[in-house]
């Protein structure tokens, strides 16, 4: 016999109840997630572009700093950046996000980071590129290539629309989480995922 009264496991959080997660607090962690792929997004490839030039080594920094956001919202529900600010992503039903929800809110940074690495797989390859000495020269190199300039110019422009969206949403759900379904909320120890 079923106790009507007792707290349900999978019961679904009142959406009332929820304090989602605001523009300051999520571009707070998108921050510390920044500072934390620092060391290998900017130390690595600085050293690649200067010493290595390494296609390879281009590929596999990329694909392991792609990866992070996406492993860490499906396996813990977060980011290192959205843990230290309380912050957890879920889906419709406020409990945790399934893969297709979370490479779906994350579309908008896998599909533009792997067209730049072709299109800067394309510089590593080229004879012009084993003469570059510097980060500087390397810029002004690859500023001759206007397909990555366009990728870039639309990247930004996404962020920007994914930015009013947020800011214009009172549930303050992202175009991304839209799309996925998702919403970015403040962990409470209620909220058992």
């Amino acid at each position: 016999m079923e106790i009507l009264d007792a707290p349900q496991p999978n019961a679904a959080i009142d959406p009332n109840a929820v304090i989602y997660g605001g523009f300051w607090p999520r571009f707070g962690a998108m921050f510390i997630d920044g500072l934390v792929l620092a060391p290998i997004s900017v130390g690595v490839m600085y050293f690649n572009v200067t010493s290595a030039k390494s296609s390879l080594l281009l590929a596999v920094v990329t694909l392991l700093t792609l990866a992070y956001k996406p492993i860490m919202e499906y396996v813990y529900g977060a980011t290192l950046g959205k843990m230290a600010l309380k912050l957890k992503v879920v889906d419709a039903q406020f409990e945790k996000a399934g893969l297709q929800e979370i490479l779906l809110r994350n579309i908008f940074h896998i599909v533009p980071s792997l067209v730049t690495l072709f299109f800067t797989l394309d510089i590593y390859l080229s004879p012009e590129f084993e003469e570059i000495n510097g980060f500087m020269e390397y810029s002004q190199y690859s500023g001759q290539f206007k397909s990555l300039q366009i990728m870039n110019f639309v990247s930004g422009l996404i962020t920007i629309v994914d930015a009013i969206v947020l800011l214009a949403d009172s549930r303050k759900r992202s175009l991304h989480d839209k799309i996925a379904q998702t919403y970015v909320i403040e962990r409470q120890p209620s909220y058992a995922l």
